[in-house]
């Protein structure tokens, strides 16, 4: 690998740690649809959500809280997908 490519890594890999760090309050406080990873529970209602059924939730990290996706909508909370989402989606099409 040459120098130069390693520095343009380098390069981004600044970049992408400034703006996480200036914006990750924001983005901690934002909610997600992803696909669930580990068997939960909704915070809600308390609708189991499984992983061998590959169920969606709506996540948010901080303050931490996990919810179905009816319960989103009837909280008409705005979401967004999250990247892992996307990948599944589109390794699934």
């Amino acid at each position: 690998m040459s120098y130069r490519s390693r520095e343009k890594k380098r390069k981004r890999k600044a970049a992408v740690g400034n703006v996480r760090a200036k914006h990750g309050d924001v983005m901690r406080s934002r909610h997600y649809l992803t696909m669930i990873s580990r068997n939960c529970c909704c915070n809600a209602c308390g609708t189991a959500l499984r992983r061998s059924r590959h169920d969606e939730a709506v996540y948010r990290h901080e303050p931490r809280e996990i919810l179905c996706l009816s319960c989103a909508t009837e909280r008409q909370i705005d979401y967004r997908t999250s990247r892992s989402w996307d990948r599944k989606r589109k390794a699934a099409a």
